[in-house]
């Protein structure tokens, strides 16, 4: 069994702080991230004990990025993957840098492990977004993967028990770990709830999970866990 400890968060473009974020990168064997500055990446990769830090932009070519970085005493990755999803062009087009149409992955341990941002319902746009596009691109990656043993953390933009995205999940032999935590914050409301998900085709616990709740605060949080790799 392998065991990592990770950060998994959206930061929303450090929304709650470079202080907030790098606190809870201090303890992650590897951070999963995504809405990451690009032009934070040189320091993250310091922060990482000068180790490997890979980025692709969310929605290219604008300022934000999903990462995937590894400290020193964190197994190797090997090769890395950027992946374009379906509503790629729309969202392009669109020109939104908190929207998504990259998936990253690199391999850590013989298991894939990927970095997700999908595209986004909109309304009342020039461009809008359907959750059928949203849905389209969770689909086409889990297909994608559903053959390889395959880790995938990210916000899927729906919160637990969204039948159709459940239904994907399962039918492409997927598990999702993280539903009964709420991870997100409306703006302007109480509702405090899941949208970050970590799901797995292959044997793994998570252990340790925590959300780090900001006070007053609004968008997504940072979660920490250690991920057991059972293989």
């Amino acid at each position: 069994m392998t065991s990592l400890k990770i950060l998994q968060y959206n930061a929303d473009n450090l929304r709650h702080g470079w202080e907030y974020f790098t606190e809870h990168l201090s303890k992650a064997d590897i951070a999963v991230l995504q809405r990451f500055p690009k032009q934070k990446k040189p320091i993250l990769v310091e922060l990482m004990s000068g180790c490997r830090a890979y980025m692709v932009e969310s929605c290219p070519p604008l300022d934000l990025g999903l990462v995937i970085a590894r400290n020193r005493h964190a197994p190797s990755f090997s090769g890395i993957e950027s992946i374009t999803l379906p509503n790629a062009q729309h969202v392009m087009a669109v020109g939104d840098a908190w929207q998504g149409c990259t998936a990253l992955k690199t391999v850590v341990c013989g298991v894939n492990i990927i970095s997700f941002l999908p595209c986004y319902q909109t309304e009342g746009e020039e461009f809008p977004i359907s959750f059928s596009q949203t849905r389209q691109d969770i689909k086409f990656l889990l297909e994608k993967f559903k053959d390889k043993p395959t880790i995938i953390m990210g916000d899927f933009h729906c919160p637990p028990k969204t039948d159709t995205i459940d239904d994907i999940i399962e039918r492409n032999g997927f598990k999702s770990y993280l539903d009964k935590y709420p991870t997100f914050r409306k703006v302007g409301t109480d509702q405090f709830f899941n949208l970050d998900k970590c799901i797995s085709n292959t044997d793994i616990s998570l252990s340790d999970v925590k959300v780090h709740d900001v006070a007053d605060g609004v968008g997504h949080m940072a979660i920490t866990y250690t991920l057991n790799i059972n293989k």
